[in-house]
């Protein structure tokens, strides 16, 4: 909340780098790492389903923030319009330090503490590694997509803003979905198909998109693999940010799902960090070029891919009907 608000005063760079980048990433880990694994206590063979559910909010945040702030923005300005989100954050995390508990007994002190010795189990390494480029991949989209929009020429600045929109809803869908299509058919089966289909999608849709960006013959080509990349890539992402947290669970003991959690996430979140800078480069690198990105997102989901079909057949073999 203090970095959103404080955000609307920010004019130089090394300010929004300190209130948003450091203030507002180390706030947004020490919401969202307990919250997402004190659903751990209280589901075991439904995790995956309640996990979907519950991390629906953050993409329906993602609908209703952007067009939110689009309206704002005219009305009363930057600064006024980070306010009145920080405010609205301020009511949430009230309510999220109401209503979230836990219901196994904390570790002893010494088990709280980080324990590196995690690492030494070959699965978890690769499912931190999977969802190391996992971040890498779904952040990438949702940060370029609607300058790519902009940049591309096939649509109205008013509707590029809503692409991002459309995008958190499917995911909204894609997360739910995918969490209980999970607690069925196995959280590792169900994110192989995921990932897949979002590098599928990347490969598909958004690079076609990218190579048609700028010729006005192909607008209504551009305009029509832009949506539904939105779309079918929102749906299949929603996987990355509801069962990414079940996968990991599935290595260790509900008392100790905290704790892996934490270890994974603190290595993934150097992929938050470099992710976005580094497809900025990219553009950068193509003369304003959308098309390496898509190329580069494509290869961030086959590398996870690989991580998880990886983990899932020294876990259960190469049986296609095994559920894990």
């Amino acid at each position: 909340m203090a970095s959103i608000m404080l955000m609307g005063i920010c004019s130089q760079y090394w300010q929004f780098l300190v209130v948003f980048g450091i203030l507002g990433g180390a706030g947004t880990s020490l919401i969202v790492t307990p919250a997402v694994a004190a659903i751990g206590h209280f589901f075991l063979a439904k995790r995956a389903n309640a996990t979907g559910i519950a991390t629906t909010g953050g993409s329906i945040g993602g609908v209703i923030f952007p067009l939110m702030l689009e309206s704002l923005f005219l009305n009363v300005g930057w600064a006024w319009a980070t306010r009145v989100q920080g405010f609205v954050f301020l009511v949430l995390l009230v309510l999220a330090n109401l209503l979230i508990r836990v219901r196994l007994r904390p570790l002893p002190t010494g088990r709280m503490l980080p324990n590196p010795r995690i690492f030494r189990q070959p699965a978890f390494v690769l499912v931190t590694i999977a969802a190391y480029f996992l971040e890498w991949g779904l952040f990438v989209p949702v940060t370029y997509l609607t300058s790519y929009c902009l940049d591309s020429g096939a649509m109205s600045p008013t509707f590029a803003f809503q692409v991002i929109a459309i995008y958190n809803a499917a995911s909204s869908v894609g997360r739910w979905a995918s969490g209980f299509l999970a607690d069925r058919y196995g959280s590792y089966n169900i994110m192989i198909v995921t990932v897949f289909f979002c590098m599928s999608s990347s490969i598909g849709l958004w690079l076609p998109a990218a190579v048609f960006s700028g010729r006005d013959s192909n607008h209504a080509v551009n305009f029509g693999l832009t949506v539904s990349y939105s779309v079918f890539m929102g749906l299949a992402s929603g996987s990355n940010i509801s069962l990414a947290p079940v996968c990991v669970g599935l290595l260790c003991d509900t008392r100790e799902y905290g704790q892996y959690y934490a270890m994974c996430y603190t290595v993934v979140a150097f992929g938050t960090l470099t992710g976005v800078p580094i497809a900025g480069a990219i553009i950068e690198a193509n003369g304003g070029a959308y098309w390496g990105v898509a190329i580069f997102t494509a290869v961030c989901y086959f590398c996870a891919l690989t991580c998880f079909v990886t983990i899932r057949v020294a876990k259960v073999g190469w049986r296609w009907d095994a559920r894990y």
